[in-house]
This record gives C-alpha cells, structure tokens and sequence, in this order.
C-alpha cells in the first residue's frame, strides 16, 4: 500500500501549478491557468489520499478525476499554447475554444475510456502550436515543442516503468509533471514575447 510520502511529489505539483496559473492569469492566459489549476487540483486530492490515510476511500475519486481532468486540462493548455502564447482569444475563436474543451469534458465523462487518447491528442495538438510559435530559430521552435512533448516521454518512460521501484517511479513521474508545468510557462512566456511586435519609447 502507497505510504504517505507519496503526498511529497504531489504537493510538488500542486506549488508549481499554483505559481504557474498565477502567473498566466497575470499574463493574461486564463485558459492555460485554468488547465494548469486543474492540473494542480487532481495533485491536491492525492496530497490529501496519501497525506491524511484517505488512500482507500479517494482512490477511485483520485483516478476519475486525474483521468478526466488531466485530458481536460491537457486541452486548456493546448488551446492556450494555439493562442500564441499568453494571450485571448474573442469572439467566435474563444466560443470554439471553449466548445472544444467541454467537448473533451464531457467524453471523458461519458466514455471514461476515451481520456487516455484525447489526452494524447491534446498533447500533440499542443506540441505543433508550441512548434509554431513565433522565434528566431528553428532550434527554439524545435526546443519549445519538445518541452512540451515531454509529458509523453515521462507517461511512457517513467510512469510504472518496470525498471524502477514503485516509489522512484512515483516520485520521479510527479517531479517531472511539476517540471514540466514550469516549462509551459516558459514556452507560453517566450512564445508570447516572441509574437508581440517590439516597442520602443518615444
């Protein structure tokens, strides 16, 4: 059974969430801070399972909602990254935006199956726009694209990975999600100084 050290690397999440959402709400990207916020919330509810010996009664809650939350949040972020960077969209663009995300929402919650591969989707979807984000070089668009995709690196290297113990595996996993919330915020940051027109003072 999980001890409740488990709740470390979960908090680690739920700082770095908290900090990043701040900072796109400032900036403006009240998407990606709602998608990361929620990021930070499924984080919550585990400091909480494995913090105060809840594990068996928040189990099934835990994963329903790191499941439908996570693709729902995965679709947050990617919309945001779309935008250009920390910035919104108006009119018929947002609508969209926002039908897509309940979209996403509401298969998960009618087809729990169904949120592994639109997190998957979403998390491409979101690499491209990091990719094609305004830069000097090909490398930075390159290096923002990976940044991004490396949420897929850590599901698929990381996570239960049968080469590492249970708590490394853990640990390491959620110390990478942390990361690499850190790192959207890099990418959205750099992505939207990189599309706004330079300015100079008179």
């Amino acid at each position: 059974m999980p001890a409740p050290h488990y709740a470390l690397s979960e908090a680690l999440i739920v700082f770095a969430a908290l900090w990043v959402a701040w900072k796109m709400a400032r900036g403006g990207g009240w998407l990606g801070a709602l998608g990361v916020a929620i990021f930070g919330f499924a984080a919550g509810i585990g400091v909480i399972r494995f913090g105060f010996g809840r594990i068996e009664e928040l189990a099934d809650f835990h994963q329903a909602f790191a499941q439908i939350g996570g693709a729902t949040a995965m679709a947050l972020v990617a919309l945001q990254c779309c935008m250009g960077g920390m910035k919104m969209w108006s009119g018929w663009r947002l609508g969209l935006a926002l039908a897509l995300d309940v979209a996403t929402l509401l298969a998960g919650l009618l087809v729990p199956s169904a949120t592994v591969p639109l997190f998957l989707a979403w998390l491409i979807v979101g690499a491209i726009a990091c990719a094609m984000l305004a830069a000097p070089s090909v490398k930075l668009r390159l290096l923002r694209a990976a940044v991004f995709a490396s949420f897929l690196v850590n599901v698929l290297l990381i996570r239960r990975s049968p080469l590492l113990s249970m708590d490394t595996s853990w640990h390491m996993y959620h110390t990478l999600i942390a990361l690499w919330l850190i790192g959207v915020w890099w990418v959205l940051v750099k992505g939207s100084d990189r599309a706004q027109p330079a300015q100079h003072n008179l």
